[in-house]
């Protein structure tokens, strides 16, 4: 390889790794996408051109996702929460690791959000979540007010 050459991919490397840390460290709260690629502006409303996050651990927890009380909290708030919410559905798979199809069933469970602005009112989003082989979609129960770790639920795989 000619000097030129690794000096090119040297630069494009080191390019590459400062946009990712300088996205990172503006956007603390945000988990990582997979490659530290951020989506912003991308099709926000479709999700196949969103960008997931970057999940890499399976929740012990039978309840962590299926239920109202013990939702998945991605975060976003009004603003960015439904892309949050794709970005996070966009990353996982089924426990085989096959693709998923899903699709928001509505919103319920109403409750008061600290400084939520006007309304001060927040709802939980309800996605149904199926993949090739499963008989009955899964119901998730997904918390764009409000950030935690994200995992996959249980009976779910984390893309990778």
């Amino acid at each position: 390889m000619k000097k030129k050459e690794v000096m090119k991919k040297a630069a494009a490397l080191l390019g590459g790794a400062l946009a990712v840390w300088s996205c990172e460290t503006t956007r603390l709260k945000t988990p990582p996408t997979y490659g530290g690629a951020v989506s912003e502006g991308l099709h926000e409303k479709g999700a196949s051109g969103v960008l997931p996050f970057l999940i890499q651990e399976t929740s012990d927890d039978e309840s962590y996702g299926f239920t109202e009380n013990n939702p998945v909290r991605v975060g976003g708030g009004r603003e960015a929460g439904v892309r949050n919410e794709q970005r996070y559905l966009n990353a996982l798979r089924g426990p085989g690791g096959q693709a998923i199809e899903y699709q928001l069933q509505g919103s319920c469970c109403a409750f008061k959000i600290p400084a939520g602005g006007i309304d001060n009112e927040g709802q939980l989003d309800i996605y149904t979540v199926t993949w090739r082989g499963r008989k009955e979609p899964l119901k998730l129960y997904l918390n764009m007010y409000e950030e935690a770790d994200l995992k996959a639920p249980k009976g779910l795989a984390p893309a990778r």
